[in-house]
């Protein structure tokens, strides 16, 4: 497998123009805030130009981006700061649309609300198509603990997309 490393300015910069996008809509997920995730975004960039990262494939890439961008995000929004303003009520802060304006589904809306420990693997299962098993490995826990989380996951999705939430 040929493997990737980012030794020069016009690989950060295709790898950047490349993958920008799609991190800077995960952050924005979780964040909610275009200042925010693009916060984020730009802090998953530097800690691949500051680490020495060396990419076997595509898929990689992104699952280490995936990866790198919803811990940056959790970080975040367990911070003092970011505590203290969550404390506002929702209904005072008015909707920013992510600049792609995308289409946020009433699936998509429902993923988010869950817990992040539902979140993140029907994220990672979904979105990105980690096995369990690789999911597992990320979270550095049983694999049968992902299944469970997948499957009780489906279920509170299931019940909030009927409206039973």
């Amino acid at each position: 497998m040929p493997k990737t490393a980012l030794r020069t300015d016009a690989d950060f910069d295709a790898f950047y123009e490349k993958h920008w996008k799609y991190v800077y809509r995960l952050c924005f997920t979780y964040m909610k805030c275009e200042a925010d995730a693009e916060d984020c975004t730009e802090d998953v960039f530097v800690k691949v130009l500051t680490e020495d990262i060396t990419f076997e494939d595509e898929t990689h890439e992104r699952k280490w981006l995936t990866v790198a961008a919803i811990n940056l995000c959790k970080d975040k929004l367990k911070s003092f700061a970011r505590k203290n303003v969550s404390s506002i009520d929702d209904d005072m802060i008015p909707d920013i649309a992510s600049p792609e304006k995308e289409d946020y589904s009433s699936v998509r809306n429902a993923i988010m609300s869950l817990p992040p420990k539902y979140k993140d693997v029907i994220w990672l299962y979904y979105y990105e198509d980690c096995s369990t098993d690789e999911i597992a490995r990320i979270f550095g826990c049983p694999s049968s603990t992902i299944r469970n989380r997948l499957k009780d996951a489906r279920k509170k999705l299931e019940k909030l997309l009927k409206g039973e939430i």
